[in-house]
């Protein structure tokens, strides 16, 4: 945690589980019943931090990933439409780990979209402005820690900023995992933490 002076402290929550989309323009996915249990962990997670602000995208998963964490904290929450995920043109939402246990072919098409010049400039375009989101939330935020509830590919830029703008060959963060980011007045970047997941973890075992 950042002493007083240092700066601010960024907990990046990757949202819940999402229901399973397909066929629908723009999916924006509701939580499943193991989403709803993984944003109630990760509640219990942010009664341990001294979180000030509590920030999410406008997408339904990562609304839902935080209304826990702001009804047991009693906190508003705010919403950021440029905390939203990269949008690709999908007409479905199916989780990552979905598709790569079924072999589904488009996630590798996906992949290789990102080195066409004009979705790799669309995708370096979302990168920078979802890191830059993350930084204007941490520099209204006045003390403490920023909760922020959003997504992989933004966890991803901002992990890689905190690196130096460095892609590091890392795992896909987990649905309701916690990524801890310290921001100075500087405004340096630096890594505390990547995907934590014994909240979760925890919760799926059932245990206390």
């Amino acid at each position: 945690m950042s002493t007083p002076g240092e700066g601010i402290d960024v907990a990046l929550v990757r949202h819940g589980l999402p229901l399973r989309v397909e066929g629908v323009t723009r999916p924006d996915p509701q939580l499943s019943e193991s989403g709803l249990a993984q944003a109630r962990a990760v509640a219990e997670v942010m009664t341990l931090l001294p979180v000030s602000v509590i920030a999410s995208s406008d997408l339904a998963r990562a609304q839902q990933t935080a209304a826990p964490t702001a009804e047991k904290l009693g906190m508003a929450v705010d919403i950021h439409a440029d905390l939203a995920e990269f949008d690709n043109g999908a007409d479905y939402y199916i989780p990552i780990e979905d598709m790569i246990a079924e072999g589904d072919l488009r996630l590798e098409m996906w992949r290789n979209s990102l080195s066409e010049p004009e979705t790799a400039r669309l995708y370096a375009e979302f990168r920078q402005e979802a890191a830059a989101a993350v930084g204007r939330v941490a520099q209204e935020t006045p003390s403490g820690v920023a909760a922020i509830f959003c997504h992989g590919g933004v966890i991803a830029a901002c992990v890689a900023k905190a690196l130096g703008d460095v892609q590091a060959p890392l795992v896909e963060p987990h649905y309701g995992s916690v990524t801890r980011i310290t921001i100075n007045h500087e405004g340096q970047w630096k890594l505390l933490t990547y995907n934590e997941i014994q909240h979760v973890e925890r919760q799926i075992e059932g245990a206390p």
